[in-house]
């Protein structure tokens, strides 16, 4: 009888065991995000980091977006931290972050409309790790460009507006005080599925693969909310 089922299976098992841990780190980690944040006054020395963030501000003071934030975020321990840069624009009522972290670095957009509704537009593939909120609508594009996140922002943000009238805010909050809202908003969310740490494995290798490139239109459409007559739009 051969032994590769039992070892299969154990594999699988050991596999499924770590998926656990990881969405428990993670959850926990989103549920008091304000004791990981640790402001920067100065960016990390960090050489495979500054050429990337110095486009992203360079294009960041093109594009009429100010310096807003910088921080490290802590996930587990002083070695497992993420540095984040944002940046503003008053006319977009939008917000530039810079991620980096583990060599790699992500670029997202983000616009608010509500307490519980805003578009993001980001380059990260992992952004879909964990189901979103709803009424948060994350566009994972891996490998766009900015100029081309915000083409992809402005259309995702284009459909928003139309099938639900909502206008993008410009929220009086810290930019900080604005994230530490949203982290807890998804560590509440997540909690509330039944059985969501067993769920992990299946996030991790198959709905985070399905979600990529899944734009505002196609998730509005998941929840009915489609295309106004076209004589009301």
């Amino acid at each position: 009888m051969s032994i590769f089922p039992f070892l299969l299976l154990a594999v699988l098992a050991g596999v499924w065991y770590l998926s656990t841990k990881i969405m428990k780190v993670t959850v926990e980690a989103l549920a008091s995000p304000k004791e990981r944040m640790i402001p920067r006054s100065h960016v990390p020395p960090d050489q495979d980091m500054r050429g990337p963030l110095r486009d992203a501000a360079e294009w960041a003071v093109d594009h009429g977006f100010a310096e807003d934030a910088m921080f490290d975020f802590r996930i587990a321990d002083r070695d497992q931290s993420l540095f984040c840069k944002t940046w503003k624009s008053g006319a977009e009522k939008t917000y530039l972050v810079f991620y980096y972290g583990l060599g790699k670095h992500f670029l997202e957009l983000v616009t608010i409309y509500d307490d519980n509704t805003a578009v993001t537009t980001t380059n990260a593939p992992d952004a879909h790790t964990l189901p979103a909120v709803p009424g948060a609508f994350v566009q994972s594009f891996p490998g766009l460009t900015l100029p081309q996140l915000l083409e992809a922002h402005h259309a995702g943000r284009a459909t928003l507006e139309r099938r639900t009238g909502l206008e993008p805010q410009d929220r009086p909050e810290e930019t900080v005080d604005l994230i530490c809202s949203a982290l807890e908003r998804q560590a509440r969310y997540v909690r509330s599925i039944p059985g969501w740490q067993w769920k992990g494995l299946w996030w991790i290798t198959v709905r985070k693969r399905r979600m990529i490139g899944k734009d505002v239109g196609w998730q509005l459409d998941q929840f009915g909310v489609h295309e106004p007559p076209e004589g009301l739009q």
